[in-house]
């Protein structure tokens, strides 16, 4: 297909975007290099007819054939980047394809989250490589849902298929390691609320269609009039605040009279059905295109994507590629680069994380689509941030081995083997849940947001454990995965487990650095349902936390217990029924079993160099 209406622009001019020309300084990263040809709103047809919106920039001179970077996205632009990463590639001189998925903005079809991705993504490619300006290689770049969908796609394997760069993007695994989250919905076996405002605020699917029967050439000259301002259903977030305890769940879009969204039949899926696999990444399916990832502490992303990320770097290796690394860095979703020197995330000093994000990710294009650019050493394949500006390297992600710390009676967490076995009951009533007070997923309500944040209040509440170490007398340097083992029991047939690992500084701060959670119906896997027996006890191992950070010395090392951690984590109801579809709830009184005899406890990934 012929691209039309080609128009040179020294600025970016999209739908969707302002219209107007941007500051010199470049605000929002908006400005492009002087000469950029920019072709607005081509319909690119996809092999079951649906034509998608598409936007073409080419570098200075717009004919010799370049490589392509490939965005496909449901969000309105990945174009307007604060860093100038897009600007950088076309000065680079790297074309770039931007198009919305499937049922987006002007683009046809139904909407679904990772829809398509191999089909839509397969078929683009063919065009791309069709057109006079390419050379033939592709890219392929995005941040959560823009760089998701690259993962299915990528394991296709289109030959055109060059290099990938996936931050973010935990949504595209279903199961990897000892994580079956498909998606990072489920954990532990429970839903993670704090994706209803996404799905309500975000990933709606009423979406204005043009009428049928146009031609490309009419879509495209009727969509370059129109400008979709809104991006996101207007919903204030303390609207979540009452609605995100109504039972059933299943029905919180409905209740707050939301439009059409997939939440509902993401519930009813539950943590084990086929559907997960369709557009998502496994272990089993390799991806060879060489890949730069990168995931943050405080993102809910994180933890499944470094398993499959761990497998798959494996799985190249014996095949004799080295061509996959990852960069962990500290702070929330998408937040790559960093700003300052002073970096927040909640209440927690970070200290200077910036590290030349750009930079890293025109090298890594550099080196596998322009073979005749000389290319420097290899990136390590891990870069994890610890704190304080300071970075570790490691060859392989720790998963098992690790310091182990027992849970005693006594309120401590300790390092020796404990002698004297004891139980601690507390009660759990749903309709009064221990809150969230940070974490890895915002949302659902304005009193939650991600990152860390002082838990002491938390700490205080009869329904929380607390158990604290004695000050650490040198830093303790941690990365990889923290096994975390409970030995449980309770009067009801159901009911959750939450732990929480906090950094206790000097002052009595207690900053929250990871969590989990473990529903006991699926304490067997989320494949089956084994409810429990009142009083008998469950030996219990949860989703491991994932860990970047450095422990200073005189801070002190404290876990927490309870069977909530909400809004983070949807309410077990405490029946036999489904938690999702039912309305009915009962209290449970719960027990953790400690010291000899029991497997309580935390084995922490203590990072040693040249280890």
């Amino acid at each position: 297909m012929k691209t039309t209406s080609i128009i040179v622009l020294t600025f970016l001019l999209l739908a969707g975007c302002d219209t107007s020309e941007p500051e010199p300084s470049g605000r929002n990263g908006l400005t492009l290099p002087e000469g950029v040809v920019v072709d607005k709103n081509i319909q690119v047809t996809m092999r079951d007819g649906a034509r998608l919106n598409t936007h073409v920039l080419l570098p200075k001179g717009g004919t010799q054939p370049v490589a392509t970077i490939l965005i496909r996205t449901p969000y309105k632009s990945e174009l307007d980047s604060r860093s100038g990463l897009p600007a950088r590639l076309l000065s680079e001189g790297y074309a770039i394809v931007h198009q919305h998925e499937r049922g987006r903005f002007f683009s046809e079809g139904q909407f679904e989250m990772l829809g398509g991705a191999v089909e839509d993504g397969w078929d683009t490619m063919d065009w791309i490589v069709a057109q006079g300006w390419s050379n033939g290689t592709i890219g392929t770049m995005g941040c959560s849902s823009s760089g998701e969908n690259q993962l299915k796609l990528a394991a296709a394997g289109h030959p055109a298929h060059k290099a990938m760069v996936a931050q973010s993007v935990g949504v595209g695994v279903a199961e990897a390691g000892p994580f079956k989250e498909q998606g990072n919905f489920w954990r532990g076996g429970v839903w993670q609320q704090g994706w209803s405002d996404y799905f309500i605020k975000s990933m709606f699917q009423n979406w204005p269609q043009l009428p049928a029967g146009l031609t490309n050439e009419e879509r495209q000259r009727t969509v370059n009039m129109f400008d979709l301002t809104s991006v996101g259903w207007e919903v204030p977030a303390a609207a979540f605040n009452g609605p995100r305890m109504h039972l059933p769940m299943v029905d919180i879009s409905e209740a707050m009279n939301m439009p059409q969204n997939e939440l509902e039949a993401y519930l009813r899926a539950g943590p084990n059905h086929p559907s997960w696999a369709e557009n998502r990444v496994s272990e089993g399916e390799i991806i060879k295109v060489p890949g730069f990832w990168a995931e943050a502490i405080y993102d809910l992303s994180g933890r499944s994507t470094l398993a499959y990320f761990e497998w798959n770097r494996r799985a190249n290796a014996e095949e004799g590629r080295t061509n996959q690394v990852m960069r962990v860095t500290q702070g929330g979703h998408c937040s790559f680069g960093g700003e300052t020197e002073n970096t927040m995330i909640g209440d927690l000093a970070l200290g200077d994380l910036r590290y030349d994000y750009v930079n890293d990710v025109v090298a890594w294009f550099d080196r596998w689509l322009k073979p005749e650019t000389p290319a420097g050493p290899m990136p390590p394949t891990y870069q994890a941030y610890l704190g304080n500006g300071d970075w570790l390297e490691a060859d392989a992600l720790p998963m098992t081995d690790g310091m182990l710390w027992h849970l005693d009676a006594s309120g401590t967490l300790s390092d020796s083997a404990p002698l004297q076995p004891e139980t601690i009951s507390f009660v759990y009533d749903p309709a009064d849940p221990v809150p969230s007070v940070g974490g890895e997923i915002g949302g659902t309500g304005d009193d939650h947001e991600d990152g860390g944040f002082d838990q002491r209040a938390v700490e205080a509440r009869d329904d929380v454990i607390v158990f604290t170490s004695a000050p650490l007398k040198e830093d303790m340097d941690l990365f990889g995965l923290a096994e975390v083992g409970l030995t449980v029991s309770s009067d009801r047939p159901d009911t959750d487990f939450t732990v929480k690992l906090v950094d206790v500084y000097p002052d009595g701060r207690a900053f929250n650095i990871g969590d989990t959670i473990l529903r006991m119906r699926h304490r067997n896997g989320v494949e089956s349902v084994s409810f429990m027996e009142a009083g008998q006890q469950y030996d219990i191992t949860l989703p491991p936390i994932l860990l970047s950070r450095r422990i200073e010395k005189g801070h002190q090392l404290r876990v927490q217990v309870s069977s909530s951690n909400f809004p983070t984590y949807a309410r077990n109801l405490n029946t036999d029924q489904d938690p999702y579809t039912s309305t009915d709830t009962a209290i449970a009184n719960n027990t953790v079993h400690v010291g000899a005899g029991f497997q309580s406890y935390i084995r922490l990934p203590v990072h040693k160099p040249n280890t």
